[in-house]
């Protein structure tokens, strides 16, 4: 039987299954796909619940992958949050997923730090904000961009006053 004669439950798991098999798909995304293909809102939430049941769909792994994805691009907590919540995943498991990474945000902002501004001191306030404000748009919270670079922008100005000592200070 070819797949235009299948009934609609087999053209829609078969769809679903094609989604999944090429990435993890939050269940709201499947439902709105699924949906735009013109499967009926009943046929749908029945096949959710059947690929949910059989664990070949499960917004918890899509919370993972998703997280591990933009972990390795580079984006902070807050990026990521919006992320998922727009991708319908529900609130717990975006913060259990959140928490799992708790201790890689340092590691990827500086890696992030790194590789867009490299080792090229902070030589004003102006550079400062333009630069924390990259940050901000990657996903990372002040207070992370503050504990980062506050030690950047302090031995970029203790280097500054080396070069230039203020006057009457002896040398």
């Amino acid at each position: 039987m070819t797949p235009l004669k299948a009934d609609p439950a087999s053209r829609a798991r078969e769809s679903a299954f094609r989604m999944l098999a090429r990435r993890e798909h939050s269940r709201v995304e499947l439902r709105s796909k699924l949906s735009a293909r013109g499967f009926a809102e009943e046929l749908i939430e029945t096949l959710l619940e059947s690929l949910q049941d059989e664990r070949a769909q499960s917004d918890q792994r899509f919370a993972e992958s998703l997280l591990s994805s933009r972990l390795r691009a580079g984006y902070g907590p807050l990026r990521i949050r919006m992320e998922l919540k727009e991708k319908g995943v529900d609130s717990e498991l975006v913060d259990q997923a959140l928490a799992s990474a708790e201790t890689e945000w340092d590691r990827v902002l500086t890696m992030v730090y790194d590789r867009k501004f490299g080792c090229s001191p902070i030589k004003s306030f102006k550079e400062w904000a333009r630069r924390a404000q990259h940050l901000q748009r990657r996903g990372f919270g002040a207070d992370a961009i503050k504990r980062v670079m506050g030690s950047w922008g302090s031995a970029a100005l203790d280097a500054q006053s080396e070069d230039h000592p203020e006057p009457g200070a002896s040398t």
